[in-house]
Formats: structure tokens, C-alpha cells, sequence
């Protein structure tokens, strides 16, 4: 069983989720491949529990305002380019693949082989957690994400 807050394991059921929740993952795998980014075995797990969800959460600043993340590469690839996540691999020492978007999809969502989930946009990165499930309840709580150098 998956260790959520009270309050993100509600906002995921809202948006679909259950711990039986497994989709399939072949579009986000072909869309990933002709992309050329990598298809690590955690990101395809994560991509078959959280694949296709689109999660509203309050705002971690703006008090009675909502922010969004969704979990789609395949929407999130095309809005942005291949050297922009080669440069974030570089700069946290491990190829990324992009899992989706994030802060009202302002920023694109990546996981290296570790697990570990990065929001970039333009030269901004940050870790937002640990794990995919780690990095979704970052989100849903507001929880500070560090900024990568």
C-alpha cells in the first residue's frame, strides 16, 4: 500500500486514482523511444500507476487558489526540447525521462532511474522528491523543493 496523507490520497482519488490502478503504458513507451529518452523499469512502474491522472491541488502560496500537475510524457514532450532535459541530466548526473508537468504546467516533471522526481523550467531546476510517490505528495502538501545548481 502507497503512503499518502490523508489529504493528497483524497486529492488523487478525485482525479481517478486507486491503489489498483495500473494503466497501459505503450503510447507513453513509443512516444518516449522517438523522442529518444530513456525508458528506466521505476519510470514505466510509475507510469502504470499515476499514468493519464491530472491532480488539482491547493496552491503552496496563493491562499484559496488551485494549482495542477499531470502525469503524461507524451503531452509533456512536446512542449519542450530534448537538449533542455539533456541539460538537466547533466546537471543532476543522471539521464531523465519526462513523466509530465507540473505548477499549472509551467514547469516539466522528470525521473531518473533512481526515482528521484525533478521539476525544470528554462535554466530553473528543482528536486521535488525522492520518489514518484515522494514527488507527488511534495506537490499536494506544498512541501519546499530545493533548487538544483
Amino acid at each position: 500500500m502507497t503512503v499518502f496523507s490523508t489529504e493528497t490520497r483524497a486529492l488523487l482519488q478525485q482525479a481517478g486514482w486507486s491503489e489498483e490502478r495500473c494503466v497501459d503504458t505503450s503510447e507513453y513507451e513509443k512516444s518516449l523511444k522517438l523522442e529518444g529518452y530513456p525508458l528506466h523499469e521505476v519510470v514505466l512502474d510509475f507510469l502504470k500507476r499515476f499514468g493519464g491522472l491530472r491532480v488539482v491541488y491547493p496552491h503552496y502560496r496563493v491562499k484559496n487558489e488551485k494549482d495542477e500537475f499531470y502525469i503524461n510524457p507524451t503531452l509533456a514532450a512536446a512542449h519542450i526540447y530534448p537538449e533542455r532535459v539533456e541539460d538537466y541530466s547533466e546537471r543532476v548526473g543522471a539521464p531523465l525521462c519526462i513523466i509530465g508537468e507540473a505548477f499549472s504546467y509551467h514547469m516539466t516533471l522528470v525521473m531518473a532511474q533512481d526515482g528521484k522526481v525533478y521539476a525544470g523550467y528554462d535554466d530553473t531546476l528543482i528536486h521535488v522528491g525522492d520518489s514518484g510517490t515522494d514527488a507527488i505528495e511534495a506537490l499536494c502538501s506544498g512541501r519546499d523543493t530545493p533548487k538544483i545548481p
